[in-house]
């Protein structure tokens, strides 16, 4: 067994992710590292599940309620099908997360709104709220350090459970995934839609800026292509 630095190792584990029966290789690669380190660890890793369709809010409210009827486990990661996460950047939001002080960390991933351009440009998907309808990037992004955010995508985030009690007593039998429209017709996904409930509840979001993972797009988004593209962009 690995003595590898986990810290509350006598917590448990579960891993789960979305697909629509595709998924990208170098996710694989770092899902099947991770689940063979884990296995020679200290740390519990309870269960692996995954669910496949077309409509994602729907497939994240499966494994949300999933994991709170029908396992017991402590934490649950969810990573999203074309993210590759490695071994240390997991190990950050295990080390940073606390059932009580920060029942959610999140690290970062990278998306590009312009992907007609020639160069993708990158922003880090961790957000704040400007207003009750609107959200910004957190960029540029600070290095390596544990800040409070308002939402993020849900491709590289890790949860305890007393989260999902805490959703599932406060909305009882509505979805906390699901998408909608706000006052003027402005579409709100349902990544956005879940942590607007989370922070409704009450429930503090964390984010690590130096637990970064590519995003596997026309090519990897990730830090150095991050830093590269904000580095040499010229002020318009």
């Amino acid at each position: 067994m690995i003595t590898s630095g986990f810290k509350n190792t006598e917590e448990s584990l579960s891993i789960a992710w979305c697909d629509n029966g595709l998924v990208d290789g170098k996710f694989t690669e770092g899902l099947a590292h991770l689940v063979l380190y884990l296995g020679k660890s200290d740390l519990k890793l309870n269960e692996i599940f995954r669910v496949q369709g077309n409509q994602i809010s729907r497939q994240r409210q499966i494994v949300f309620d999933h994991w709170i009827k029908n396992t017991t486990t402590d934490w649950l990661f969810w990573i999203d099908s074309d993210v590759y996460v490695s071994i240390d950047n997991f190990k950050l939001l295990w080390n940073t997360a606390h059932k009580i002080e920060k029942p959610i960390v999140t690290g970062v991933y990278f998306v590009s709104k312009s992907t007609d351009y020639e160069v993708m440009q990158p922003l880090p998907v961790i957000f704040n709220n400007i207003d009750e309808k609107t959200i910004e990037y957190i960029h540029p992004l600070p290095e390596n350090q544990v800040i409070k955010v308002d939402s993020s995508g849900m491709g590289f985030v890790l949860m305890h459970r007393s989260v999902g009690i805490t959703l599932q007593n406060k909305f009882l039998n509505e979805p906390v995934f699901a998408e909608k429209l706000g006052l003027n017709n402005d579409f709100v996904g349902e990544d956005i839609a879940f942590f607007r409930k989370v922070k409704e509840a009450g429930i503090p979001i964390y984010a690590h800026t130096g637990a970064t993972a590519k995003h596997m797009k026309r090519f990897p988004l990730d830090i150095n292509y991050y830093q590269a593209y904000w580095n040499i962009k010229k002020p318009e």
